[in-house]
């Protein structure tokens, strides 16, 4: 008998010893970042509950280590100081995101290709300078330039944020950080309410108090990125504050995530497969229909309780009870995206506050009587603030692909600032005190929200079970044999994207 005519053996494997299927990747698809491969290998190294929790902590104490002036500015006397009328005010906030929507695409590239901690540093302390800046600024033109500049610098601050939560943090952790990371505008609201409070007292003097707050925010910032770039690792790689043994197991504990740490090589086919992407387009009109909301809120929301009656210093102080608000509903609302493994149905059990709170606003008329029930509606409206770092929770969790995720980010932060560039137009001053047209609008958002989170939540599934069904289909077993703990991950650091890697489940 030939070799040709030798009958080739063949291994009989019962289902309990048979390896995950792994999907063939595309020749010239798999990229491992030299960084990175230095401290993995092909196969994951198991890292227990225990390690992992104190690993968690070790990460937090350096990495868990920003904004919104012009609202409390808005009650201080700059619409008069600065002789702003009519819709000027309004432009104040749009400009600042035509900033966002210039610097977002270039930014996003940078931050692929520069370290991501003293990029954002560098970031941050220029955004101090512009803040601090812009106390010299007396009139309407000088405003919107120094605006403008704070939202180039500004770009970078939360895709930065990002893109360091999906490299330090595992996927079930990063829903909860987010927010922690977006809880800073509740702080922001408690203690700048304490700032602008002090600074409202502070009259009689050669400057306004409002050039006083951006003077003393400016120069808090400015320390702030000085921090950030002494404190801050770039990546587990680069943390010199680490063990090697350490930097390997945050590397590791991460793998599951499929999404990588870093590549800064550029991808023509990601970016493409991002734009061409239906899931990241609904991220996109998420991000739009959110931030048309949040936007107006966030600008408009001192004038807003004011309007209810409350005085100015009255108004300043209920920030740090908004504020308070706002840090509930974001940590609550991740807590239970955590806990129940629904991420998009909590959101939409999130905008049902909002829509009563909206409808009490809209239906009743501001008396001494009613203001504290209108304040607390106008609080249930901030349950829509969680919305955006849901929304965020979701693309770093479910975008792989270095580029791939530089462009959605890109793509998303600029639905973002388009949607906060338009929102204080949709309050007019002639709808004043009421604002009847821009409750409306709220109105109708909230529905076209609710409808992109169903379109999304579809297209996830689908593609969760795609996956499933082919690794089934290869193994020749039914798919409810199938499971995802029998996933190797070996294809984590190969900077493949969440669609071609067959490893990476999408979270709902």
């Amino acid at each position: 008998m030939t070799n040709l005519e030798t009958p080739s053996k063949v291994e009989v494997r019962h289902d309990d010893d048979i390896a995950p299927y792994a999907t063939p990747i595309p020749q010239n698809r798999g990229d491992r970042d030299a960084e990175t491969a230095a401290y993995v290998g092909e196969s994951a190294v198991f890292v227990d509950d225990e390690t992992s929790k104190k690993l968690f902590w070790t990460v937090n104490k350096r990495i868990l280590a920003y904004k919104g002036t012009l609202g409390f500015a808005s009650i201080m006397g700059i619409r008069t100081d600065a002789h702003l009328h009519g819709q000027q005010y309004s432009w104040l906030g749009t400009i600042l995101y035509m900033g966002v929507l210039v610097g977002e695409y270039p930014t996003n590239l940078l931050l692929q290709k520069f370290p991501v901690a003293k990029y954002l540093a560098t970031n941050v302390f220029l955004w101090g300078i512009v803040i601090a800046c812009s106390a010299a600024a007396k009139n309407f033109r000088a405003l919107m330039v120094v605006r403008f500049l704070l939202g180039l610098f500004e770009s970078c601050v939360q895709p930065a944020f990002i893109i360091m939560t999906s490299m330090w943090y595992t996927k079930r952790e990063q829903a909860v950080l987010t927010s922690l990371w977006f809880c800073m505008t509740g702080v922001q609201l408690m203690v700048g309410g304490i700032i602008a409070w002090g600074a409202s007292h502070y009259v009689g003097h050669t400057i306004y108090s409002w050039q006083l707050l951006f003077l003393v925010l400016g120069i808090l910032t400015c320390v702030w990125g000085l921090f950030i770039g002494w404190w801050l690792p770039d990546s587990p790689m680069k943390a010199k504050c680490f063990s090697e043994d350490q930097k390997r197991l945050m590397i590791e504990r991460v793998r599951a995530n499929e999404t990588g740490i870093q590549n800064k090589t550029y991808k023509r086919y990601q970016m493409v497969e991002a734009v061409k992407d239906p899931v990241i387009w609904c991220y996109v009109m998420l991000q739009i229909t959110s931030t048309l909301v949040i936007g107006g809120l966030g600008v408009f929301s001192n004038i807003i309780i004011s309007s209810f009656g409350f005085s100015l210093l009255q108004t300043q102080l209920l920030n740090i009870a908004q504020g308070g608000v706002t840090i509930l509903v974001m940590v609550g609302g991740a807590t239970l995206a955590q806990t129940t493994g629904q991420t998009v149905w909590v959101m939409h059990t999130w905008t049902i506050p909002p829509i009563i709170g909206t409808a009490i606003i809209y239906s009743i008329r501001p008396t001494h009587s009613t203001r504290v029930g209108l304040l607390v509606a106008f609080y249930c409206t901030q349950f829509f603030l969680a919305q955006g770092n849901l929304v965020f929770s979701l693309i770093s969790r479910n975008v792989a692909g270095q580029t791939k995720k530089s462009t959605t980010l890109a793509m998303t932060f600029i639905g973002w600032a388009a949607g906060n560039m338009t929102a204080p137009q949709i309050f007019q001053q002639g709808d004043a005190p009421r604002y009847r047209k821009g409750f409306t609008a709220h109105f109708c958002l909230y529905v076209l929200f609710n409808i992109f989170l169903v379109i999304l939540r579809v297209l996830l599934t689908r593609r969760n079970t795609a996956k499933r069904v082919a690794v089934a289909n290869a193994l020749a077993i039914e798919v409810a044999q199938q499971s995802d703990e029998k996933i190797t991950h070996s294809h984590a650091f190969e900077d493949l994207t969440d669609k071609e890697n067959p490893d990476f489940r999408y979270v709902v």
